[in-house]
């Protein structure tokens, strides 16, 4: 496997987990900013002494005591994920192991990849077929866009969902991202990218949509429902993947 190209993509956090044998480990937050910094500095303490090859007790021991007793979200999954890759590249370069061959080895020779493609919401099915030409012209089968980008603004400029914000009660505004219900011009859009995507990508290529969390339950089984007959290859979370009931309601209209 080869690098086809290194892109930037805001800040990213990193961490390193040192041995008193000299062993480090690497591990990628995403991010978090200063707030997984401040949970990891707190961290730090309750790491030192313990064994690193002991991963998912001290995974389970971080994430229990932290304030928010066995979250599954925020900077605090965020810093923990960094810390527990970091564990394991420590183990896999101790051991001079590969790390897949600490999960539990190989399962195939090849995996079929797609390819996570940018479409603006200002495109038109041209712009859009240019895209989709040069992502099979790579070489791949399979591709996936993100559909929640929102619709167009009388003034035409693009509304993004991921930058909605909401007016807390001291006037304070913060960015409402999550579990709310797209405008009709907003649904009409996903659909009509998807349209677009599937008829440049012909039969040649199949096609996934990321909806990255943002829709309620009836918004997000409106969306299922209505890209059904484009035989999408899935659909990335619809809701927050940690609402297990709203996961299942979804996936039970879908």
């Amino acid at each position: 496997m080869k690098t086809a190209a290194t892109v930037g993509h805001g800040m990213h956090l990193w961490v390193r987990v040192t041995t008193d044998a000299g062993i480090t480990g690497t591990g990628e937050c995403v991010h978090g900013g200063t707030q997984a910094i401040a949970i990891l500095q707190y961290l730090e303490q309750k790491l030192i002494g313990r064994d690193p090859f002991a991963i998912d007790a001290i995974f389970e021991d971080m994430r229990r005591s932290h304030v928010f007793d066995g979250g599954t979200g925020g900077a605090l999954i965020t810093a923990l994920t960094g810390l527990e890759i970091a564990l394991w590249d420590l183990k896999g370069k101790a051991l001079k192991t590969p790390v897949y061959e600490l999960l539990g080895g190989k399962f195939r020779n090849k995996i079929w990849m797609y390819c996570d493609c940018e479409v603006d919401p200002g495109m038109d099915f041209d712009e859009i077929r240019q895209v989709v030409d040069g992502v099979l012209e790579k070489g791949f089968t399979a591709l996936k866009i993100d559909v929640d980008i929102g619709a167009y603004s009388d003034k035409k400029q693009p509304l993004d969902m991921s930058e909605r914000v909401l007016q807390l009660s001291d006037g304070a505004f913060v960015k409402d991202r999550f579990n709310y219900t797209a405008m009709q011009r907003e649904h009409e859009r996903m659909i009509q990218l998807v349209d677009m995507v599937t008829r440049a990508a012909g039969k040649d290529a199949a096609v996934a949509v990321d909806v990255h969390t943002r829709l309620d339950v009836p918004s997000a089984i409106r969306l299922v429902q209505d890209l059904a007959p484009y035989h999408l290859m899935w659909i990335e979370e619809p809701v927050p993947p940690e609402n297990i009931d709203a996961m299942r309601e979804v996936k039970s209209h879908s």
